[in-house]
C-alpha cells in the first residue's frame, strides 16, 4: 500500500470516528459531573504557570444571592459530583467562605467538595473549621521550593496523619521546566503537547459575575454560554448550541480558538 493511500485510510478513518462519536453524543447530554464557582477573583500569588502572573482580571466578588441561588438549583437536582469554589482566585481570601461550604454542605449532601488553595492563609483553625462545615478534600499547593510563608507548613504539622491521609492532597511547587498547561495558549510551556481528547466541558465553570463559561482554562471568560443572575443552570446546560459545542470538543473536534491552541491533559 502506497504511502498516499495510508494517508487517505487514516483521514477516513479519523473522520469517520469523529462522526461517529458525534452522532452518538448528540444522543446523550449526561448531567454535569462537577461544579466550580468563583466566588472571588482576587489572588495573593502571581505564579509563572498561571495567567494570572502577567494578566489581570477584573477584581471582584460574587454577590451572596447568586451564590445561594446557584447552589439552590443544584440542590433541586440532586448535585452529587465534585464541588470546588474556584476559579483563578484564591478562595481562602473570601471570609465568606466557611459560611458558603456550610450551605452546600446542608444542600448537597451527597456532593464531593474539593477546596483548592495555595495554603498561605490556612492556619489549624481556619482548616478545622472549614474541615467541619464540609469540606472533604483540601487540595494544598506549594508554590515556591520554600514556602514564603510558614503558615501552610505548621498547619500541615499540627494535622494528624489519619486526617491528612483523608482529607489533604499535597501539590510541591512547580517551576519554568515542569509546566506542561498553557491554560488555553495563555501561557508558553516548554513541553508543549496537543490534546486528542478534552473532558472538562463535562464540567460546569461559573465566574464571579455568574457567567457560565466553556471551561476552567478560559481565563478571561471570553466564551460565555448564559448569566446565572438571570438564567437557571439547567437551562443554560441544556442550550442547543452549548450541546453540540460540548458534543464536538469530547470527540477531538475543536471549533474555538481557545481550544486549537490549549494543550490541558
Amino acid at each position: 500500500m502506497g504511502i498516499q493511500s495510508i494517508i487517505k485510510e487514516t483521514v477516513l478513518s479519523t473522520n469517520i470516528g469523529r462522526n461517529i462519536c458525534h452522532n452518538f453524543q448528540a444522543f446523550r447530554n449526561p448531567l454535569f459531573k462537577s461544579v466550580e464557582i468563583e466566588t472571588v477573583s482576587i489572588c495573593n500569588r502571581k505564579c509563572t504557570y498561571c495567567p494570572n502572573y502577567s494578566i489581570q482580571r477584573p477584581v471582584g466578588y460574587m454577590e451572596e444571592y447568586l451564590f445561594y441561588k446557584i447552589i439552590d438549583e443544584l440542590s433541586e437536582i440532586k448535585f452529587s459530583g465534585r464541588f470546588s469554589p474556584h476559579f483563578y482566585g484564591e478562595p481562602l481570601l473570601d471570609k465568606r467562605i466557611v459560611t458558603f461550604i456550610t450551605y452546600t454542605r446542608n444542600k448537597l449532601p451527597n456532593a464531593f467538595i474539593k477546596l483548592f488553595t495555595n495554603g498561605d492563609f490556612l492556619t489549624y483553625e481556619f482548616f478545622l473549621k472549614l474541615l467541619n462545615a464540609g469540606v472533604d478534600v483540601f487540595r494544598i499547593a506549594q508554590h515556591d521550593q520554600q514556602p514564603s510563608t510558614t503558615t501552610m507548613m505548621n498547619t500541615l504539622q499540627k494535622i494528624d496523619k489519619k486526617t491528612i491521609y483523608k482529607h489533604v492532597e499535597y501539590i510541591k511547587y512547580f517551576d519554568n521546566d515542569t509546566l506542561l498547561m498553557n491554560r488555553g495558549g495563555l501561557i508558553e510551556v516548554k513541553h508543549d503537547v496537543k490534546m486528542k481528547y478534552c473532558d472538562y466541558v463535562s464540567g460546569i465553570t461559573i465566574d464571579y459575575e455568574g457567567n457560565m463559561l466553556l471551561c476552567c482554562q478560559d481565563y478571561m471568560s471570553k466564551y460565555k454560554f448564559g448569566n446565572l443572575k438571570t438564567e437557571r443552570i439547567i437551562a443554560v446546560w441544556n442550550k442547543d448550541n452549548y450541546k453540540s459545542l460540548r458534543n464536538k470538543i469530547k470527540c477531538g473536534i475543536w471549533p474555538l480558538d481557545i481550544c486549537k491552541v490549549c494543550n490541558n491533559l
